[in-house]
């Protein structure tokens, strides 16, 4: 073929329907209408054959209806909570008693909660190896290391039910192969070996490399939901929290606590953040930062998303794809825990959720400090009002200080 100038123009094999036609004088070149093309994860996820679900949070993923998943021998379902497509991969899987699924092995990084359930994991390198074995109970969190083969067993008489959270969506839109990801023979010995130690809880507290708060070193914990943990304060008076650093990875996760009657204050950032209840019951409000900190004062609550779940649900953080509000409310006696999972490349939300980036100022800080924290002073009153009202209900005492809205 050529063109008008006599010269020859290649065309591939699908003709020259992607052949760029130069505009003419005047004209612009392409077009103005964004369409955005599926990616490698989202491929993905409608190849595998189960359900797929979306929107800013679920009340409960006990409630969503699961199908059979024939590459994981199991039952299942995709999650894609607001904002959170191609930097976190979620997931719900149903292990009947006495089954187990199917060997597992792929480049991307995973941890596991169990909702309901107790059983086995074994893991192996090669084939052939001696397979180390740990086992797990409803509440356990457990982490995967990167490009291990394993097969999850479910050891009781009743169903495991499994919330999984993961990077393939790094790592498959980065690749583009799924042969490549699932099927790849090289051994991060360095993050795993099969130590006789592996799989030993590890709770000595350290610190985080970035922020300096507190973390455990190890690849299980046998209960996330009821096991103590340190001091924060950050988010709100008595905060609790700490993160485990799993897998010798950098899929970052962390466990929060809010003691019954108290909450945290709002605060904004980048989506990439999932928080799991795990413990609890409890709503989270959404809103864009255009709404600034008193939309219900100002005439715009219809622009506030309200999400609310129990023990075994989740909710998006900045589920609007950009600079969100986003606050947590416990709601019965036990407070509320979260797991909260955090997507996209390694550390960058250690730069994106600063406030300032020049001056590196941590979004928990107050607005007036630089941060991106409403403080309880300069919140909309509604936010307490509501939740005395709630607390009301179940019977329970609102606990904030007084001193924090002067």
């Amino acid at each position: 073929m050529t063109d008008a100038q006599g010269e020859v123009v290649r065309v591939g094999e699908a003709g020259a329907a992607d052949a760029f036609q130069e505009p003419a004088e005047g004209e612009t070149a392409g077009r103005m209408a964004v369409t955005r093309p599926s990616t490698a994860y989202q491929r993905y996820m409608e190849s595998q054959g189960i359900p797929i679900y979306e929107g800013p949070g679920f009340h409960d993923v006990r409630e969503l209806d699961l199908a059979p998943w024939e590459r994981l021998g199991c039952r299942g379902a995709f999650l894609v909570p607001d904002g959170t497509l191609d930097l976190l991969g979620i997931h719900v899987m149903e292990i009947a008693p006495e089954q187990a699924t199917n060997p597992d092995c792929h480049l991307y990084e995973e941890k596991y909660f169990v909702l309901e359930g107790d059983g086995v994991t074994e893991l192996w390198q090669e084939e052939g190896d001696r397979r180390q074995l740990f086992e797990w109970q409803a509440g356990s969190l457990f982490a995967i290391p990167i490009n291990t083969t394993f097969q999850i067993v479910n050891a009781g008489t009743e169903p495991v039910i499994l919330i999984v959270g993961n990077t393939a969506p790094v790592v498959l839109n980065l690749f583009e192969n799924e042969d490549f990801v699932f099927n790849n023979g090289y051994r991060f010995n360095e993050r795993y070996n099969a130590e006789r130690e592996a799989y030993v809880p590890d709770f000595e507290l350290r610190k985080t490399p970035h922020l300096g708060r507190a973390a455990w070193r190890t690849n299980i914990i046998p209960d996330i939901v009821n096991r103590e943990l340190p001091r924060d304060n950050q988010r709100s008076p008595g905060y609790r929290r700490i993160e485990p650093l799993m897998a010798g990875g950098n899929f970052t996760c962390f466990i929060g606590d809010n003691p019954a009657g108290q909450y945290s204050k709002a605060h904004a950032h980048p989506p990439r953040a999932v928080l799991v209840c795990i413990k609890g019951k409890g709503y989270t409000y959404n809103w864009p930062t255009a709404c600034g900190t008193t939309p219900w004062q100002d005439g715009r609550a219809d622009e506030v998303e309200r999400v609310d779940y129990v023990a075994g649900g989740l909710v998006a953080a900045a589920p609007g794809g950009g600079d969100w509000f986003h606050q947590h409310f416990p709601t019965g006696p036990e407070g509320l825990r979260q797991l909260v999972f955090i997507g996209g490349l390694p550390n960058i939300q250690y730069q994106e959720f600063s406030a300032r980036r020049l001056r590196k100022t941590w979004m928990n800080a107050d607005i007036e400090q630089g941060g991106t924290s409403i403080s309880y002073r300069s919140e909309d009153r509604h936010v307490r009002e509501e939740l005395k009202r709630v607390l009301a209900e179940d019977g329970v005492e609102f606990r904030m200080p007084a001193d924090l809205y002067e």
